[in-house]
């Protein structure tokens, strides 16, 4: 009873969701005006700051739920697998049972 790993996820960004993401980003660079970016860069800088320190938490938090998950799937899978072969088990004795013969 062998059974394909269904733990592996993919992640990312197609090659389309890429260049949406870089056009976007293009357009953005070229609408923005200059004079706005120089008035308010000190508190721009300090909630990028801000951001780039939560999501450094975030994605640490992230690498450990992951981390933990790959063994916890695979407890889940060979759990599953051991209900399974012991179905399979019961339904023989029940069915040889039903049919009368000894064990």
């Amino acid at each position: 009873m062998s059974q394909q790993k269904v733990d592996a996820f993919t992640v990312g960004l197609s090659e389309a969701e890429k260049h949406d993401l870089e056009k976007m980003i293009g357009e953005f660079r070229r609408h923005r005006p200059v004079d706005a970016l120089e008035v308010a860069r000190e508190p721009i800088q300090a909630q990028l700051d801000s951001i780039t320190q939560r999501l450094a938490e975030l994605t640490e938090m992230l690498l450990n739920i992951d981390r933990r998950m790959a063994p916890l799937m695979e407890i889940m899978r060979l759990s599953h697998q051991k209900s399974e072969l012991l179905n399979q088990r019961l339904d023989a004795v029940i069915a040889a049972l039903k049919k009368g013969r000894m064990l």
